[in-house]
């Protein structure tokens, strides 16, 4: 799933170049690669909640910052809970001066922001990293598409948020699908499978039988679906198409691993407007 994006691979990241046309966006989906941590966590492991050295993640995190041209702007991550909690960063959380480290500590798993030169990021280790963009009123937002948020339907809430606070349309917005993990690694049992038959979406294009009772879920294509329900335009969601447990190589990967391993993360940020 594509929708006709190219991917543009760099060391440390990788971008959607049909999602970076907006000239004021900053976006990069991670990989494993170029940091300094070690095994098991080799070698950009951007977590600070799976074991790693401290000193390791923030210099990882530097490195991608930099290479996003981005080191001195605030990295803003919320505490993600398989949830469908909505987080908006304000001017009032922005001036804190314990930010952005507070934010840190806040159940929710999808940020949103008409701040610019504010950086979100959405951590994941097979989840699917959604980057939204509001070309009109530069609204940016990151989701966490977690089997769980997505089962609640968190990407049309957010659509449904920035519509409700922000006046977004959502024929406005462009979207970026990181890697995650796709359905020929995804393999789920029934009571899973249960939680998304309660979604209302016309296309089930995104589940199909397995064996012994386990069903091959695209989360990636679930999320789509949700997106496509809730007004985006199918040609402004943009998917890199890659599956994070295949690529052993370029990715971490939760199931694959067993659990330990690294976290990469999508990070967005708007510029600021200039004239």
């Amino acid at each position: 799933m594509s929708n006709g994006s190219g991917v543009e691979w760099h060391l440390r990241y990788l971008r959607l170049q049909g999602f970076a046309e907006c000239h004021f966006l900053v976006h990069g989906f991670s990989t494993r690669r170029g940091g300094i941590s070690g095994l098991p966590f080799s070698s950009l492991n951007l977590s600070f909640e799976v074991g790693d050295v401290g000193e390791a993640v923030r210099e990882n995190r530097r490195l991608l910052l930099g290479d996003l041209g981005i080191e001195a702007k605030p990295l803003v991550q919320a505490k993600q809970v398989h949830g469908d909690g909505i987080l908006v960063i304000g001017e009032e959380t922005a001036a804190r001066p314990d930010f952005p480290e507070v934010v840190q500590s806040i159940p929710a798993d999808a940020l949103i922001t008409a701040l610019p030169g504010v950086a979100l990021a959405v951590s994941v280790a097979d989840c699917v990293p959604l980057l939204v963009l509001d070309r009109t009123n530069r609204i940016a937002a990151t989701i966490h598409g977690g089997w769980r948020s997505t089962a609640a339907s968190l990407a049309s809430k957010v659509v449904r948020k920035m519509e409700e606070i922000f006046g977004t349309r959502p024929e406005d917005l462009v979207v970026g699908i990181g890697p995650s993990i796709g359905p020929c690694c995804y393999e789920v049992d029934e009571p899973v499978l249960s939680a998304f038959m309660n979604l209302s979406l016309r296309s089930l294009e995104w589940v199909r039988e397995g064996d012994g009772g386990r069903w091959h879920l695209d989360l990636a294509k679930a999320n789509r679906s949700l997106l496509l329900e809730a007004g985006v335009p199918q040609g402004k969601i943009f998917s890199s198409g890659i599956c994070s447990s295949c690529q052993r190589e370029h990715f971490f990967s939760h199931r694959r691993d067993r659990g330990q391993t690294g976290r990469m993360m999508g990070v967005i940020m708007m510029e600021e407007a200039h004239g």
